[in-house]
């Protein structure tokens, strides 16, 4: 298996590319964008044993959030949502793997964070390594996370916005689209690229090319998840998840992996030019 992101191949390898969402209704309302399959497909793993527990991130207020062990329905159910921030979640990670209750666990992390636990993986470096615990990297599709503060800012001087009461933020073509005191309001990508923490201007991943399982949306599919699958274990999980009634599935078409290669190959691009700024 590859894990260098190259033009020729800007979403890495894999076995297949979904469009999945969660069969309960309860989940897909409070996944509107998404569908929820990601949700539903850690539910499933939850409730049926396949791991003990999932780390993940929950937000709390606006844009801030924590990482938290999910190890039931309910606090699964209650971390759903999107994190615009990139939480540390070593701590955290370390707590689940030495809690001798836990034997086997998910991660749900952004492509830095899925490269970070695959090496981990991959090269343990302490005696009292914990590694062997980890089961499932999922990663979510990401454009970059923010300069907290320098962001924050824009949004208050430029939109008016008080960043505690966005509930919701989705990318939409050129644009992120802010639910704002139940209001959307959209703001140009280009507008907020300056805000992002550097080293997201500079990592060629957008998809997470060491997962094992990818999760994004696709704007001509709402309601949908995009899954693209990279291991044999994802592809089981899949399987298994549909068959036990927990997501529906089916094949992508050929227009979702054309659109998730050319915001992969965008992203590659804005990483090499701020890769030789740096430099």
């Amino acid at each position: 298996m590859s894990y260098i992101v190259h033009p020729d191949k800007p979403l890495g390898d894999y076995k297949a590319v979904y469009l999945a969402r969660a069969s309960s209704e309860e989940i897909r309302k409070r996944r509107i964008g998404s569908g929820g399959a990601v949700t539903a497909l850690l539910l499933y793993m939850i409730e049926e044993g396949v791991v003990d527990a999932v780390v993940t991130a929950k937000k709390k207020t606006g844009f801030t959030g924590e990482i938290v062990i999910a190890r039931s329905r309910d606090e699964l159910l209650e971390a759903a949502g999107d994190k615009w921030t990139v939480l540390p979640f070593t701590m955290k990670l370390k707590d689940s793997l030495s809690d001798e209750s836990i034997r086997r666990v998910a991660i749900v992390g952004l492509p830095c964070q899925a490269q970070f636990i695959w090496q981990m993986k991959m090269f343990p470096m302490l005696e009292t390594d914990f590694s062997h615990k980890i089961s499932f990297i999922i990663s979510l599709v990401c454009l970059g996370t923010f300069a907290t503060e320098a962001f924050l800012n824009y949004l208050k001087t430029h939109h008016g916005m008080d960043p505690e009461k966005v509930s919701s933020i989705y990318i939409v073509g050129d644009y992120i689209e802010t639910v704002y005191e139940g209001e959307k309001r959209t703001i140009p990508i280009k507008d907020i690229i300056p805000y992002m923490q550097l080293g997201c201007l500079v990592c060629p991943d957008y998809t997470g090319v060491f997962s094992d399982l990818s999760a994004g949306i696709s704007e001509n599919y709402p309601g949908y998840t995009v899954l693209i699958s990279r291991t044999d274990v994802a592809e089981k999980y899949l399987r298994d998840a549909c068959s036990r009634g927990y997501i529906e599935i089916m094949k992508a078409p050929l227009s979702v992996v054309e659109e998730l290669e050319i915001k992969s190959k965008a992203k590659i691009i804005r990483a090499t030019k701020y890769m030789s700024i740096v430099l």
